[in-house]
C-alpha cells in the first residue's frame, strides 16, 4: 500500500513538472480516449436490455463494438498526432473502422426484431446500435475534417442510416426519427470532438510560438553583442593603432609627445575593456556630444580637418545614443575606407509636418573615398547600424558623390520626451580630446 502511494505522488510530482501545453494534451488525449472507449459500455447496455435478443447475436453485436472501439482509438491517437504535425494519415487504420463501422450497423439492423410482428422495443433498440456504429465512426475522422466536412458527413451519414432503416423494413417513421437521431448525435459528438482537437492544436501552436519568440530573442541578443562589439572595438582599435603609429614615429624622432600619445592609448585600451563587458550587460548607451569630441580627436590626429554642425544636446537619449553610433561607426569608415583630408558631420533636427513626431539626422560627408568605400561593399559594420536603426524606425543611407565624396546619412524619428530624458542615460567611455 506504501508503494503505491509513492508510485503515484512519483506520478503526481512528474505531471506537475510538466508544461502546461504537455498537461493540456493529456488531459486532451485522455478525455478523448475514454468517450471513444465508452462505446463498448454502450453497446453491452443496448445488448443486454430489452428486448431479449438471440445470444448469437448479442456476442456478435458486442464483439464488433469491441474492435470498433479499439479502432476508434487508434486512429484517433494517430488522427491527433497527424493533426499536430506529426506523422502521416493512418489510412489503413481509417478503411479498418469505417468497415467495423458498417458491420456494426448491419449487425444492429439484424439483431432486435422490429418487424413482421416483433417486440416495438426493438426499433429503439436497433435505432441506438446504428446510431452508436455511425457516430463513433465520425468522432474517430474529426481530426480530419473541417467543421463544413463534419456538417456535410453528418447529414450524408444520416440519410443513408435512415434509407437503410427503410430497406431492413422500417416503416417512414421509425426511420425519420432513427436518422434524425443519428444526425443530432453525429452533430453534437462530432463538433465535441473537433473543437478539442482545435484547442490542442491551438494550445500546441501557442507553445511553440513562443519558443520561437524565446529563440529569436536569444538571436536578436546575439547580434546585439555582435553589432556593438563591431562598433566598439572597430573605432577604438583603429585609433589604437594609429595612435601606435603616431606615437612610434614621434619616438622616432626624439618628440617629448610620445609619452603621451601612448598613454592615451593605455586609456583607450581600459576604456575598450569597460565598453565591452557593458555590452555583454547590455546597459551601453553612447552619448552624441561625446562621439562628437571623440570624433574631431581621432580625425584630426589622422590628418583630417574636421567640421562639426549641431551637437545634438536637446534631443531625447534614445535619439542621441541612435545618432552616437552613427558617428562612431562614421568616423571608422572615414579612417579605413578612404584617404580623406576633410570631413563634415552635420546635426540637424526637423519637423517632420506634423506636432507628433520629428526627425533627427546626421549627416557625415568626406572626401577621397576609396573605391571599396561601403556603399558599395555593403559593410557588416553599415549593416548592422542599419538594423539599429530600423528597429527605431529610422534609415540609413550609404551614397558615393561625384569628385570622389561620400555620404552617410542617417535619420531617426524624435518623439517629444520630458527634461529629464534629454540625455542619456549612461554616458559611453569616448576619447578625451587633445588640443
Amino acid at each position: 500500500m506504501a508503494d503505491r502511494l509513492e508510485n503515484m505522488s512519483a506520478w503526481a510530482a512528474q505531471l506537475r513538472r510538466r508544461s502546461a501545453a504537455d498537461r493540456f494534451d493529456l488531459y486532451t488525449r485522455v478525455s478523448l480516449y475514454v468517450l471513444s472507449a465508452g462505446e463498448v459500455v454502450v453497446a453491452v447496455a443496448i445488448a443486454t436490455g430489452p428486448p431479449r435478443i438471440e445470444p448469437v447475436w448479442g456476442a456478435t453485436f458486442i464483439a464488433l463494438a469491441v474492435l470498433h472501439a479499439a479502432s476508434g482509438v487508434a486512429l484517433l491517437h494517430r488522427g491527433i498526432n497527424w493533426f499536430l504535425g506529426h506523422g502521416s494519415w493512418p489510412r489503413q487504420v481509417m478503411v479498418l473502422h469505417i468497415v467495423l463501422g458498417g458491420c456494426g450497423v448491419l449487425s444492429a439492423l439484424l439483431a432486435f426484431p422490429h418487424v413482421d410482428g416483433g417486440d416495438p422495443e426493438g426499433y429503439g433498440s436497433a435505432a441506438f446500435g446504428v446510431l452508436m456504429f455511425i457516430i463513433y465512426v465520425i468522432v474517430a475522422l474529426t481530426p480530419r475534417l473541417t467543421m463544413l466536412r463534419l456538417a456535410s458527413t453528418a447529414v450524408s451519414s444520416a440519410v443513408l442510416a435512415g434509407l437503410a432503416m427503410l430497406a431492413f423494413g422500417w416503416s417512414f417513421r421509425p426511420a425519420m426519427a432513427g436518422a434524425v437521431s443519428c444526425l443530432i448525435g453525429m452533430v453534437a459528438g462530432g463538433s465535441t470532438y473537433r473543437i478539442s482537437v482545435w484547442m490542442l492544436g491551438a494550445v500546441w501552436e501557442t507553445e511553440r510560438s513562443r519558443e520561437t519568440e524565446s529563440r529569436l530573442a536569444v538571436a536578436e541578443e546575439r547580434l546585439r553583442i555582435a553589432r556593438d562589439l563591431h562598433d566598439v572595438l572597430g573605432r577604438n582599435l583603429s585609433v589604437i593603432a594609429l595612435k601606435s603609429e603616431l606615437a612610434a614615429q614621434l619616438s622616432r624622432r626624439g618628440r617629448d609627445e610620445a609619452p603621451a600619445e601612448m598613454m592615451e592609448v593605455h586609456e583607450i585600451a581600459h576604456d575598450s575593456l569597460r565598453e565591452v563587458r557593458e555590452v555583454v550587460r547590455g546597459y551601453r548607451h553612447a552619448d552624441l556630444a561625446a562621439e562628437l569630441a571623440g570624433a574631431r580627436s581621432v580625425l584630426r590626429s589622422a590628418g583630417v580637418d574636421s567640421r562639426i554642425i549641431g551637437d545634438g544636446t536637446q534631443l531625447p537619449w534614445q535619439a542621441q545614443d541612435a545618432l552616437a553610433w552613427v558617428v562612431r561607426e562614421g568616423t571608422t569608415n572615414v579612417l579605413r575606407h578612404s584617404d580623406a583630408t576633410e570631413c563634415v558631420i552635420t546635426v540637424e533636427k526637423a519637423p517632420s509636418g506634423t506636432t507628433e513626431v520629428q526627425w533627427a539626422s546626421v549627416t557625415m560627408e568626406n572626401n577621397r573615398a576609396r573605391e571599396e568605400q561601403p556603399a558599395e561593399r555593403g559593410g557588416n559594420g553599415l549593416a548592422g547600424l542599419g538594423e539599429r536603426l530600423e528597429g527605431l524606425g529610422g534609415t540609413l543611407r550609404a551614397e558615393s558623390l561625384q569628385g570622389g565624396r561620400f555620404r552617410l546619412t542617417a535619420i531617426v524619428p524624435v518623439r517629444p520626451a520630458p527634461d529629464d530624458e534629454r540625455t542619456p542615460r549612461a554616458e559611453s567611455p569616448t576619447l578625451k580630446e587633445t588640443p
